[in-house]
């Protein structure tokens, strides 16, 4: 069962931000250089971070398989979590370090293992959880829908 990454305002607004500063940087550019050759520099960077955030949307997934592994995937990354191993599933607050596989910024924080934590944010959550509820009913969940 493949579940797909939640998408909000998150990534569009990071990279509406980065925009501005580009464009603030391109005007200085403009109105302080006489080379404007740097110009096409920012840009070319620019279109790369949109088509890396693209890349990051479109190749996020997370998928229970066969062997009752919950497989995270983002970019190039792949992280296999045993679902017998899962203690605990809960909200996130929004500041959170660690292991980050997420596409939103409402996300939820996996706890397994003794200390090991993941940041995942599928698009249907209340079903995810119940997929791995069905696995493990010994998973605490914590305040999610």
């Amino acid at each position: 069962m493949v579940f797909k990454p939640k998408k909000d305002w998150f990534f569009p607004v990071v990279l509406l931000f980065v925009g501005v500063i580009y464009s603030a940087v391109a005007v200085y550019v403009l109105i302080e250089e006489e080379d404007h050759s740097s110009i096409y520099g920012l840009g070319l960077v620019f279109f790369f971070l949109m088509l890396l955030f693209l890349v990051i949307q479109k190749t996020t997934s997370y998928r229970i398989d066969s062997e009752n592994k919950l497989i995270c995937k983002m970019l190039f990354l792949k992280k296999i979590i045993s679902i017998s191993e899962i203690k605990s599933i809960e909200d996130s607050n929004g500041l959170y370090v660690g292991w980050k596989m997420n596409t939103s910024w409402k996300c939820l924080v996996v706890k397994y293992n003794k200390y090991d934590e993941l940041l995942i944010s599928p698009a249907e959550e209340f079903e995810f959880i119940q997929a791995l509820l069905k696995l493990n009913p010994l998973i605490n969940v914590k305040s999610t829908p």
